[in-house]
Formats: C-alpha cells, structure tokens, sequence
C-alpha cells in the first residue's frame, strides 16, 4: 500500500463454539469490510496493553465489555456464565486493523483489514461494581507466553551450531571443569 492512511479502526475476532464475532474496539457503529464480514462496535469494548512476565506476574492480555444492566431484561452475565467455564478457553482471539486512505473508505471499503496478532484466549471473568455496572472480560495469553518453555543451549559445538546452522570447531577447546590458576611467584 503507497497511499496515505488517514485513518484506522481497531478490530477483534472472537472464536467461539458457535461461531466468529467480529467486533470494533472504542469505535460505536457497525462496520463491513472488503471480504463482507460485520464487525459490531461500542465505546464500551476495551483492550488492555499486552503483559510481560515482570515481577512474578502471569503475562496476559484482556479484552472488556462494559455495560450496565437493565433491570428488565435478562441477565446478560448469567446468560454468559450458562455457557460453561470452557466456552473460549483454548479457542482463538485475532485482531486487525483496518486502514483507510480516504473517508469514503468508511462506508466501502477497498482495502483488507491488516493481521495484528493471533492469541489463544485462557478465560472469562466477570465483574459487578453497583447494582447494575458490570464487567464481562475475556483473558487471553500475552505474546511472551511461550517465554518461559524456550530451550536452554549449551556453550559448545552442538547447541552453538543449532543457533547459526554451521559448526564452531574452536568450541572443542573450551575448558569443561573449573580451571584454578596457579601462582608463578610465592
């Protein structure tokens, strides 16, 4: 793409068991993209930073959706919590931009939403602050999850040319046992 981006919305897909929905973080609207999926929006969806294991913490990410419930209808965390513990864990979670080069971009766009990044989603929570706010929040893993499962290398000729494809012959001479030095002088 050589044109300007005037503009962007962040996207969304969640993978569930009965089916994919697209949603628009911070953006109130319905969008069509180029390949005729609708993406759904509401300033009430947020996305947090990505987390780093820092600190003893678990690294993750969060998707929210903010609402308030109305007092007549039914309870929409009790219609969520129906479907099981196990309704996302392990299933998908994509997001994507979309660019525009021109307002009219908005209501037919030319362009294909661009791939951010894939995750696995771990969770949902829920949450109640007030007799009507609440909290409905997909947990997924964070792009330093695999982190902790990478492979410790050797210093020698082996692991040092699984690195960089071709053997270090001068790694065959690396001391193996703690070497003391002696002194040439008393």
């Amino acid at each position: 793409m050589t044109d300007e981006v005037i503009g962007k919305l962040e996207m969304v897909n969640i993978n569930t068991p009965d089916g994919d929905f697209g949603f628009l973080i911070g953006t109130d609207g319905k969008f069509v993209d180029a390949n005729g999926k609708v993406w759904y929006g509401s300033q009430m969806i947020s996305a947090s930073a990505l987390e780093a294991a820092y600190n003893g913490v678990a690294p993750r990410g969060e998707m929210t959706l903010a609402f308030f419930q109305d007092p007549d209808a039914p309870d929409l965390v009790d219609q969520i919590k129906a479907l099981g513990k196990d309704y996302v864990l392990g299933r998908e979670i994509t997001f994507y931009t979309q660019p525009f080069t021109e307002p009219a971009q908005l209501y037919a766009p030319t362009l294909q939403p661009i791939l951010v990044m894939k995750r696995t989603m771990r969770s949902i929570r829920f949450n109640a602050n007030g007799p009507q706010d609440r909290t409905i929040s997909v947990t997924f893993e964070s792009l330093w999850e695999r982190r902790r499962q990478s492979r410790r290398f050797v210093y020698n000729t082996t692991d040092h040319s699984k690195l960089i494809g071709t053997t270090n012959p001068s790694l065959e001479f690396i001391p193996t046992v703690d070497f003391q030095e002696q002194k040439l002088f008393d």
